[in-house]
């Protein structure tokens, strides 16, 4: 059936990767990471299934189809960050995500002519490619693999470290996903040492490099499914000690978890945020919050985000251009002058104007 051995293997990883990422996507914990990963696993079986296309010659039948997987690895590193900080944090993903697919999306741009070509135009682009005669934009696309997915695989580790540094002991380690990342590490210094290679003369086979690539990916699709919920200890914790006083421990978690949402979602912009909306969204029962907002700060529900509001008005206050103070007070989720007014007197002593003029002078 293949010409090639390592064909036969890139066929049946790519069956099983399929297979694999249809689980991952209907799996019930740690499910946005899972999601994450289905899609990836998915992603390089389409690119295992490339390598076949380009080694048995089908390309030569099939021309269309040239250039259509060569960017995807591109996109590894933005998928293997984003999920790690899944597992790590409760946080759910957002368009500007796809800001971390950005060498994908340069990969695209410059292979874009290329893809635009005829069949016949392909063909002759492969043919020159074998004859060594290698484009720029490919060389580039090719520099650029190893630096993006070495890059987003420190990333990745600053951010598994971050988490083991700060998780208490109700939390799961995650020491197999540090496993796995020095797995990746490794297999990375492996494709550095094959792109540096030409240059000392020394031939590789980057189709190795794709095995390994390959075997990290199903590994930690497999050992995944085997993963409790990470963010379940907060919440079975809640349920367990029902209406009663929460251990210190317990809330300071729950505050952590609390403070990391409001800074990077910014839910009080909105003035009707409820309380029920954040409840909902951490997945902390909603008399918690109020328990460790009244007991831990003192605070009320709505002064807790009356506190955000009042950050962001003075930090917007304090630049040269700043909007006129009703929309200001909008945007950061006041819902009328009059009370803006009088929240931010209580809160600075000063009225906006006042507190303008002072930091502007």
């Amino acid at each position: 059936m293949f010409d090639h051995p390592l064909s036969l293997l890139f066929f049946a990883a790519a069956l099983q990767g399929f297979l694999l990422a249809g689980v991952l996507g209907l799996h019930k914990r740690n499910t946005q990471a899972n999601h994450i990963l289905a899609v990836w696993v998915a992603l390089l079986s389409v690119d295992l299934l490339g390598q076949i296309y380009y080694a048995e010659n089908i390309f030569r039948q099939y021309p269309q189809f040239i250039g259509l997987t060569n960017f995807l690895p591109l996109s590894y590193g933005g998928f293997l960050y984003l999920y790690v900080r899944s597992l790590t944090q409760a946080k759910p993903l957002r368009w500007h995500d796809s800001l971390h697919f950005g060498g994908f999306f340069i990969g695209v741009l410059l292979n874009l002519p290329s893809l635009l070509q005829s069949s016949a135009q392909k063909l002759h682009f492969v043919e020159s490619i074998i004859a060594d005669q290698v484009p720029w934009h490919f060389q580039v696309v090719d520099a650029l693999m190893p630096v993006y997915a070495t890059a987003y695989a420190i990333f990745s580790g600053v951010l598994l470290w971050r988490y083991q540094r700060s998780a208490d002991n109700s939390m799961p380690r995650l020491r197999w996903l540090q496993t796995l990342l020095i797995m990746n590490m490794i297999i990375w210094l492996v494709v550095w040492a094959c792109t540096l290679a030409p240059l000392l003369h020394v031939e590789t086979n980057n189709q190795l490099v794709y095995l390994l690539v390959s075997l990290f990916i199903y590994i930690m699709g497999y050992v995944s499914l085997r993963q409790p919920d990470i963010f379940a200890a907060i919440k079975e914790s809640s349920l367990k000690y029902g209406e009663n006083r929460l251990p210190d421990d317990l809330r300071e978690q729950i505050l952590a978890a609390l403070e990391q949402h409001m800074r990077e979602h910014s839910p009080w912009r909105a003035s009707s945020f409820s309380l029920a909306q954040l409840a909902e969204s951490t997945g902390i029962a909603s008399h918690h919050i109020s328990q460790v907002l009244n007991g831990h700060l003192g605070q009320s529900f709505n002064d807790y985000l009356n506190q955000f509001r009042i950050t962001a008005v003075c930090q917007r206050l304090r630049e040269p251009h700043s909007q006129n103070l009703l929309d200001l007070a909008l945007d950061c989720g006041f819902s009328s002058k009059s009370s803006f007014n009088a929240i931010f007197k209580k809160h600075t002593n000063q009225t906006p104007s006042k507190y303008r003029k002072q930091v502007q002078n």
